[in-house]
């Protein structure tokens, strides 16, 4: 049950504000989602011998403390430093240039550590909820997650905990191959304790060759993720948690979790990384890619293999025919106008001025479009679960999924320009009907 601590008013899209419950100070659930809204909690999870850094993100019956006490959002100065870097490049850049930045940096973490947290507990154990058909314990659906270049494993934190409070565990895997803004290392010291340490974003804009050499490390990572939550599912028991600064008992996931519909989630950088890791791990069963970007690996993506949603921005510019062509599972895309590719993280949320000032900022409600991002994703995992357990073909999916995109995109219109592809609707231009289109 949610208390009223988590009450939310959000900016009024009538005449009348809107009041919502939900454990977060960011964002309220969709309304497509009927399930009772729970308490979430983090923890850090580096699983030993196997060389990745997750946080994960569950639900659990413990209600958050106060906000002096949750955890932070910026877990370190470097965090900040790292954005800051990723943006102007300070190794290139004058005495003054870096003086200034670091005021900036440095204040923007004194002030997030003060009044931007996660609204959540930190390393309490996860809730089993209930079969209503047997009273069983229900396993937790498992999604992994892969963060865009100057990402971080909390830069999605909204959206991770919005799954999570619907009864998700989400495992947002802090990549090190150098496209973190800041990545959190494990270093050995000679007494034999472990120490963590940071490495900063590093700047290798337009070199394809060695991003596509960091989308084979990422692959690996977001393997080494599902080969951990896989153990703590099949009986074998989760590695044990090696984090130097977590408290999270890894056994706790032993029993608890549920691969077998696993969700590969990407943005931008994530986004080819999903596409990567979907075609080498067969346990991922269908991939989430917002604003995918796909020009470091051009014609060579795959050709998606499992169900796939793809939610873009509609100046994005990537070339998905790739992905596309060739497709041997459904997929579904929604193009949103209005809206910047930095929308789909949490910074134009926590940190609006300097995103604007800097980047930019679209002309979509940041609140309506969470809401119909989440909306979209709760409809993509009905569907594909639905036609998983009956057993319907293809054809049926891609239709059912194209259909109930259309009739979601209506609860937008007026608000959101969203167009609807789909390999339904692809189908059926091929055949001379282009009504199967939609445009809201």
């Amino acid at each position: 049950q949610v208390i009223s601590e988590y009450h939310l008013i959000l900016p009024p899209h009538t005449s009348e504000q809107t009041e919502m419950r939900y454990p977060a100070t960011v964002m309220p659930p969709p309304p497509r989602w009927k399930g009772t809204q729970r308490h979430v909690s983090v923890a850090d999870y580096e699983p030993e011998g196997l060389e990745v850094l997750m946080r994960l993100y569950y639900p659990t019956s413990t209600s958050p403390p106060s906000n002096l006490f949750r955890p932070r959002y910026f877990t370190s100065s470097d965090y900040t430093h790292g954005l800051v870097h990723f943006l102007l490049n300070l190794t290139s850049r004058p005495f003054w240039v870096r003086t200034l930045a670091g005021v900036i940096y440095m204040c923007t973490y004194c002030s997030a550590f003060l009044t931007d947290t996660i609204p959540a507990s930190l390393d309490a154990p996860p809730l089993l909820l209930n079969n209503v058909a047997d009273n069983s314990k229900q396993r937790l659906p498992v999604v992994v997650v892969s963060h865009g270049l100057a990402g971080s494993r909390n830069m999605y934190a909204a959206l991770c905990t919005s799954l999570a409070s619907q009864g998700y565990v989400v495992a947002a895997i802090e990549h090190r191959d150098g496209s973190a803004s800041c990545a959190a290392l494990v270093k050995s010291s000679g007494s034999g304790r472990s120490r963590v340490t940071y490495k900063p974003y590093v700047h290798t804009d337009g070199n394809f060759k060695w991003r596509r050499e960091q989308i084979a490390k990422r692959t690996e990572e977001f393997s080494a993720a599902i080969a951990a939550l896989t153990a703590a599912g099949d009986g074998r028991g989760a590695p044990r948690n090696i984090f130097p600064t977590s408290r999270f008992d890894a056994s706790a996931l032993d029993g608890a979790v549920d691969v077998s519909q696993l969700v590969g989630l990407g943005h931008s950088f994530g986004g080819v990384t999903v596409v990567a890791a979907a075609e080498a791990n067969k346990a991922i069963t269908r991939i989430v890619l917002l604003d995918p970007w796909t020009a470091p690996m051009g014609d060579a993506v795959q050709a998606t293999s499992v169900p796939t949603l793809v939610v873009n921005s509609h100046k994005w510019g990537q070339n998905l025919r790739p992905l596309y062509t060739n497709a041997t599972a459904v997929w579904l895309e929604a193009e949103v106008a209005g809206v910047l590719h930095q929308d789909f993280s949490d910074m134009p949320l926590r940190i609006p001025w300097i995103m604007a000032k800097s980047i930019g900022k679209g002309t979509v409600d940041l609140y309506r479009l969470f809401d119909f991002k989440l909306s979209l994703m709760h409809l993509f995992f009905e569907e594909v679960a639905h036609a998983e357990q009956s057993g319907v073909g293809g054809d049926t999916l891609a239709a059912a999924l194209h259909a109930g995109a259309v009739e979601l995109v209506d609860r937008y219109r007026g608000e959101m320009g969203i167009q609807i592809k789909s390999s339904f609707s692809e189908a059926n231009i091929k055949t001379g009907d282009l009504a199967a289109r939609s445009m809201s």
